[in-house]
Order: C-alpha cells, then structure tokens, then sequence
C-alpha cells in the first residue's frame, strides 16, 4: 500500500484541466503553480508598434509653398499699395491737397476758396473762347498742365504729333484724364523720338507733341500735376503714365472722351486759309 508521500509524487505533473501543472507539494497546503502554468492567452506577446518616421519631405516641401504662397500675396499687396502712391519726384501744385478730387471737395465744403489756394488754376476749367473765338489762355507754367482753355480738346488716343500743337487744346485733354508727353527737340533726336512715341502709341488718352526750347529732355504733364527729366530710360515716365492715364482722384471731367477732337497742329493751322 503507497505511502501518503508516494501518492503526492505520482500524483505531480498531471493537469488540473486548466492548463496548469501541479508541483510536487511541498507539504505545507495548497500545491504552488509552476511559471509555465500562466494561461495560453496571456503568453502570447504583445504586438509590437513600430513607430513610422515623420515625412519629413512632404512637410518641408509644403511648408516651403506656404511660405511661397505668403510672399506673393504680400508681393500683390505691395503693388496694389504701390499703384495707389503717385510716382516719386512729380511736381503736384495742388498745395495741402493730394488730388484734383480732394481740393474740389474742399472748395464744395467751404473749408477754402479758390483764391486762397497756392494754385487756383487747378480748378479753373472755362473755355475761354466760348464768348470770344480769337480768345488765347495763358499759363503759369510751361508746358501747361491745367487751367482755362479752349473748348476743343486735341485728339488723345495715343496720338504722336510731329510738330507743337495749341496749349490750350493739349489742356482741354488733360482735363478728360489725358497725359500729354512733350519733348524739346534740341535735345532728343530721331530714335529718342521713337522711343518715346513707342510708350504713347495705340495707348488711348495720351498724345505727344514737340515742344520747343523747353530746356529738359521729356516733360510729362495731367492735370495738375507735372514731371520732367533728361533721361529718356527713366522708370518714372511708364509710371508716370500708369499711375496718371485716367487716373479717378485726378482727372477734372470724368468720362469725357479722347476722339474726335482736334487733330492738327500749329504748323496746320497756319497754312489754312483764313477767309
């Protein structure tokens, strides 16, 4: 007959029917579990993570269209904060004021009056032959770029004249938004003449005309406002056009028209018959 000890020991190894395996007793109680008694489903290993790399590549190359992006909306910015800003250099004579629009209003409000200006021709617009044909203006200033007129503009719509035409029609365009590009003659020759003509050509509301012993190469005049220099590859001219060329705060009789004006100039009209 087996012993009580003998018993134990054939009894260790078997299963306990939950995956466990019992040790040989140590005599004190309860038979311990074996490391390998743990259940099936929690030796299996954890699933391992890999952790992906950043793309880098696309995060780089995004955040430089990004920056891009930025730089041409401030670019865009600028230019239309540019475009807003008269040209460096040009001679305004409008005083306190900052356009043709702004004195108006002042003069409508009360806020001043017309003698009291620096300039008060700026906002002298009559046709002074409307009474008297054989009426001429003067001008304060030369080449004109404002005042009292006659009452028929000269033909604008990119109109290059070969010899001077009449001050006084020249202003009656300016005052329909017009800018009107004079040179003098001695001091620009036959190719400055057509680099000059090649900015005013086919480009309507503007025309350009000689103007004698004007003592600077080009000078460039709207309403009010006036710009002269020697250099004919001077930025300021083709901005001077940009900015003034029908330019809202600036021109004296919005929406008047460029044709069917007068096309003629002085040398014309002295070889026409008289009566």
């Amino acid at each position: 007959m087996a012993s009580k000890k003998q018993t134990a020991t054939k009894g260790s190894g078997k299963g306990t029917g939950k995956g466990e395996v019992v040790e040989k007793s140590s005599g004190k109680g309860t038979p311990s579990l074996s490391k390998s008694s743990t259940p099936a489903n929690a030796r299996k290993g954890r699933a391992v993570q890999v952790k992906q790399p950043k793309p880098w590549g696309l995060i780089l190359t995004f955040s430089g269209v990004g920056v891009v992006a930025l730089g041409l909306i401030g670019a865009a910015v600028f230019v239309v904060w540019d475009r807003s800003q008269p040209p460096e250099g040009v001679t305004d004579f409008y005083g306190d004021y900052a356009n043709y629009s702004e004195v108006s209003k002042a003069l409508q409000d009360g806020d001043v009056k017309e003698e009291d200006l620096a300039n008060p021709w700026v906002v002298q617009q009559t046709h002074i032959d409307g009474e008297d044909p054989t009426a001429v203006p003067e001008y304060e200033i030369s080449p004109p770029a404002g005042g009292d007129h006659l009452s028929q503009w000269q033909t604008c719509t990119g109109s290059v004249y070969d010899a001077p035409i009449v001050d006084g029609n020249a202003v009656h365009s300016l005052e329909h938004g017009a800018v009107w590009l004079t040179y003098d003659p001695a001091l620009v020759d036959g190719d400055g003449v057509d680099q000059l003509a090649s900015k005013i050509e086919g480009r309507d509301y503007t025309l350009m005309s000689p103007y004698p012993e004007l003592g600077k190469a080009v000078s460039m005049q709207a309403w009010g406002v006036q710009y002269q220099t020697n250099d004919l590859n001077d930025p300021k001219i083709d901005e001077f056009l940009d900015f003034y060329i029908q330019n809202a705060d600036n021109t004296a009789e919005a929406n008047a028209m460029c044709s069917n004006g007068i096309s003629t100039t002085i040398a014309d009209q002295q070889q026409m018959p008289t009566g």
